[in-house]
């Protein structure tokens, strides 16, 4: 239940109030859609597990994005407010959330012109008649004045049948490009009706009658709005734009302020990403907090209790928004409670099992939590797996199934050829842009101590070790490496792959020197990220792509790191390498050969998996999992992990 009181974050589970509801403690569970959990707009089952799996000591929770109507869904799996029983139909969910001891709130938005036709079926509505500035590229339709006093009454309309349903607090969904922030923008705006208007204050008139009717519609109801500190953009509201919206918007009757930042296609974005700093957004908050009289939640990669304790203490904000941390850990909040912080699995950033899997149309789930959306069917009790386990590499996937099988009883052995643990982890962990990844594979090391994993490091398996171990079940992680593509003149140059250069070895021509021009070969994420590498420690580099680069991840993680390489003055040479000479490496751009002048290469993509040649004439069946079996990456080689060993359980 959302819980008051922590000796260890004594702030952070203290009670606060916005408008009249009081709320246990100041950890509110962000908005987050899921792509699953709803038929016809009506929350299932699966959903109200996934809820309940996350909110116990969680102060608010909130469901994201009911669309006040058809034209403004940003997906099909959210709630659907216009709908005449949408309050019956939403009742069991809020019913939930109130049950564990959590204030329920339900977020409302209109999308605009950030709304997909394919989802509504039709043009998007707008302001005016100006394209989004990313992604939905139809030009809307500019709604009439009426059209927009319509707009309000249906944001009033949905707000009644939240309280209906049982919701203690809404969120109006003012920020990331969607309709209101469309009225409040500069750029998306150009009307001249009562709605537009040279300056902030003008433009926030649409949004102010929505939070008015709001409170007349529901007073009971606590009001949060949530807004942008920054559109992050070079044309979007600004802080000072912010600062004068909030100041509107409460004088309307919110009863509270969320403070976000950016639109699609701004960067950074909505959702920070890799090596974002932690609290990105929270200075935001802050100064909007220094003009409002109502209490303010930050939001922006908040996973560090102690330092969402400070930005509170600090009074810096009034509240902490966490999302994806939750999704990474169901339990962050009851382990910070408990002070037992180094046991929260971290969220890695990268969104790739997130929010880049809405991209594609799929549900969320998480790369380093597979059980996300499946809460209710993925997790067998302690004590279902009998007999002793052998894991062969101490990758993520070896890490992660050590850890399942200890959870489920088994006596387990890890053993690892090289000096420690994480694998591949270790390798993304040395890139500029991953190095927080040495924190999930320090929390792997962590949780196999805690769970009596016998861990062997310097130890390479083989037929004597696995016949003498005499294990019940073996299982095979030993990763992958990369492939070396056939190219000329891998002599004429020092040549070193991802694996060789970052672990300090010499190159194809004996040398251990950093050269000062270094061309790196790869397509995918790794290439992207040892450009980074290169480009950190103060030389040249190009990734040579071969095509487009980025294939491998999201398209928020591809955009993300494309954008990191160009602030780092280093390049992507989309042309195919041909050869190695003495002067560079040839490669093929447009039908025709030029030289790229460097003085080194690396080869960081493709990978192949990495198998013990020894298993094709073992009498053992081994279970060959993540990278091993298919090179793909963190969260597929995690739950491909859980999966086989909780497949072992079942088994019996």
């Amino acid at each position: 239940m959302g819980t008051t009181g922590s000796p260890h974050y004594p702030r952070l589970f203290s009670p606060w109030t916005v408008g009249e509801v009081g709320v246990p403690n100041r950890i509110v569970l962000s908005p987050m859609t899921t792509g699953f959990g709803f038929e016809q707009g009506a929350p299932n089952r699966q959903l109200i597990d996934y809820f309940e799996a996350r909110i116990s000591d969680v102060g608010m929770a909130v469901v994201a994005f009911g669309a006040v109507s058809p034209e403004g869904r940003v997906e099909q799996q959210v709630p659907w407010m216009w709908r005449d029983d949408a309050a019956d139909r939403l009742a069991p969910l809020a019913a939930a959330i109130d049950d564990a001891g959590t204030v329920p709130c339900l977020q409302l938005g209109h999308g605009g012109r950030q709304v997909s036709p394919v989802v509504i079926g039709e043009d998007p509505v707008a302001p005016s008649t100006l394209k989004a500035t990313a992604h939905v590229r139809r030009t809307p339709r500019e709604l009439t004045t009426d059209e927009a006093g319509g707009v309000v009454a249906a944001f009033a309309s949905a707000a009644a049948k939240a309280a209906e349903a049982g919701f203690r607090a809404v969120e109006l969904h003012a920020a990331h490009g969607y309709l209101i922030h469309q009225f409040l923008s500069a750029e998306a705006n150009r009307r001249q009706d009562e709605y537009g208007g040279s300056t902030t204050a003008a433009r926030s008139r649409f949004g102010s009658k929505i939070v008015a009717a709001i409170k007349d519609a529901a007073p009971d109801v606590a009001l949060l709005v949530r807004i942008n500190g920054s559109d992050l953009t070079a044309a979007g509201a600004t802080v000072g734009d912010a600062r004068a919206a909030a100041s509107e918007f409460e004088a309307a009757g919110a009863d509270g302020l969320v403070v976000s930042a950016g639109v699609y296609g701004s960067v950074p974005y909505t959702i920070p990403l890799f090596d974002d700093p932690e609290g990105i957004f929270i200075d935001l908050a802050a100064s909007v907090r220094e003009v409002v009289s109502v209490p303010v939640v930050a939001v922006g990669r908040i996973t560090d209790p102690a330092a969402a304790e400070s930005a509170l203490n600090e009074e810096r904000c009034d509240a902490v928004a966490v999302g994806r941390a939750l999704l990474a850990d169901p339990e962050w909040a009851t382990k910070s409670r408990h002070g037992h912080t180094a046991d929260i699995r971290p969220c890695i950033g990268t969104v790739e099992g997130c929010a880049g899997m809405l991209q594609h149309g799929d549900p969320i789930s998480c790369s380093v939590n597979p059980d996300v959306g499946r809460e209710a069917t993925a997790r067998p009790e302690p004590g279902v797996l009998n007999g002793s386990v052998l894991v062969i590499g101490g990758g993520v996937a070896g890490m992660e199934a050590a850890r399942t099988a200890a959870r489920l009883g088994a006596g387990v052995t890890l053993v690892e050829k090289s000096g420690e643990l994480g694998g591949a982890l270790r390798l993304a962990a040395a890139t500029p842009p991953l190095r927080h990844l040495a924190g999930l594979a320090g929390w792997y090391e962590r949780q196999l101590d805690r769970l009596g994993v016998e861990v062997r490091l310097h130890t390479e398996a083989g037929p004597s070790l696995v016949e003498a171990a005499k294990s019940d079940h073996l299982i095979v992680a030993t990763g992958a490496a990369t492939e070396v593509p056939v190219l000329d003149g891998y002599d004429l140059l020092p040549v070193w792959t991802l694996e060789s250069m970052l672990g300090g070895e010499p190159s194809s021509t004996g040398s251990t020197q950093l050269p000062i021009r270094i061309a790196v070969l790869g397509n995918g994420r790794r290439a992207l990220a040892m450009t980074l590498w290169v480009g950190d420690r103060g030389r040249e580099a190009v990734a040579v792509t071969g095509g487009r680069a980025g294939v491998d991840t999201s398209g928020l993680a591809r955009r993300a790191l494309i954008d990191r390489v160009a602030q780092a003055d280093t390049f992507i040479d989309e042309a195919a390498p041909l050869r190695v000479t003495p002067q560079g490496l040839e490669v093929l751009r447009n039908g025709e050969v030029h030289l790229l002048e460097c003085d080194g290469v690396v080869i960081a993509d493709p990978t192949r998996p990495e198998r013990p040649r020894w298993l094709a004439d073992s009498a053992e069946e081994p279970i060959v999992i993540g990278d091993a079996r298919e090179p793909r990456g963190i969260g597929p080689a995690i739950a491909e992990a859980r999966d086989a060993v909780r497949a072992l359980s079942a088994a019996g």
